[in-house]
């Protein structure tokens, strides 16, 4: 905005996307207007890379619209923050919009020895929204920036990612955050040859990978206060972390799904949701800013057989503030 940088998501865009969809969206969702980006959600057979005679229907469904180089065409919104502002932006602020493009072996699954498949964009549109308004509303805002700047509050997400080396049964991730506090905070796991770019390996199943022990350190101090224990052999138990990821998407005790239940979580969907803030609560209240440094400390069942990647995501109020010269500025 005007020359200022308000959305750095390096390289982790993909995933940053993947799991605003996951942590926003239910059933009816996925079932319907997701289908205009190509989502289906995945299930059994996550991480089998046939699209044509494999196990993945929702990869089938994908390839019957890309099979024999088809064109296709798909829409969807940008999940970037900025974008999730309530209010309209003030006028003489200018946007700017950089697009970076993943590999094609990073978006492409294929079973094939050799694959040597590529994406073709062959037209892309931006829509975005303006609004003309009275001349004396221009004028009230004129007045009332002079005074004080316009303030856009807006949840701010971050993301970061490590490496778990290959037989590994213990992992402590110092300073993931050290700094301004999140508000919450996701982990998950993937393998790193999905994130380096790999036909045959799904950068989006987040496998369990034998994961019995997990917490957070904030300050020193455990959240939740006794580790998270859980068990992905025969006898699946792993309710609490569910329990807890519909309780830091607030959907948990109301009439609203998520795309991830008790079955997918195991297989393929393990995400560990942490609220270090309450939320949920009802209105009327905010939560101060605190600094801190958060690790996270997690135990597998079985050393690890694959050098996999942790991925951390994070929340936390964010503004937006804009001057009477336009300058901009982050907080």
């Amino acid at each position: 905005m005007n020359g200022k940088c308000v959305s750095q998501n390096a390289n982790f865009y993909p995933w940053k996307a993947y799991l605003k969809v996951l942590l926003s969206n239910g059933i009816e969702a996925s079932s319907s207007q997701l289908q205009t980006q190509l989502y289906w959600p995945e299930g059994e057979g996550i991480n089998d890379p046939d699209p044509a005679g494999g196990t993945s229907k929702a990869l089938r469904n994908r390839y019957a619209y890309t099979k024999e180089s088809r064109e296709f065409d798909m829409e969807g919104p940008l999940y970037v923050d900025c974008f999730n502002l309530n209010k309209y932006l003030i006028n003489g602020v200018d946007l700017q919009l950089r697009l970076f493009r993943t590999r094609s072996d990073f978006v492409l699954v294929n079973a094939e020895s050799s694959p040597s498949y590529k994406l073709t964009i062959l037209d892309a549109v931006f829509k975005a929204c303006k609004v003309r308004v009275d001349s004396a509303v221009l004028l009230n805002h004129a007045q009332s920036i002079a005074k004080m700047p316009a303030c856009y509050n807006y949840t701010k997400t971050d993301d970061k990612m490590t490496t778990i080396s290959e037989k590994t049964s213990e992992f402590f991730w110092d300073d993931v955050w050290n700094g301004r506090r999140p508000s919450k905070m996701y982990v998950t796991f993937v393998k790193q040859s999905a994130v380096n770019g790999s036909y045959k390996d799904n950068p989006y199943n987040f496998e369990h990978f034998k994961l019995s022990e997990i917490v957070l350190s904030i300050n020193s101090e455990s959240l939740p206060i006794r580790p998270l224990k859980l068990d992905f052999g025969d006898n699946s138990n792993y309710v609490t972390p569910l329990c807890n990821l519909y309780q830091a998407v607030e959907k948990w005790q109301r009439d609203e799904s998520l795309i991830i239940d008790r079955e997918k979580f195991g297989n393929g969907f393990a995400i560990y949701a942490f609220e270090i803030d309450p939320s949920d609560l009802g209105e009327g209240y905010i939560n101060l800013i605190h600094q801190a440094n958060v690790g996270n400390y997690a135990r597998f069942s079985a050393a690890t057989t694959s050098t996999i990647s942790a991925i951390a995501f994070c929340e936390y109020p964010g503004l937006i503030t804009v001057d009477q010269s336009r300058e901009i500025r982050v907080i």
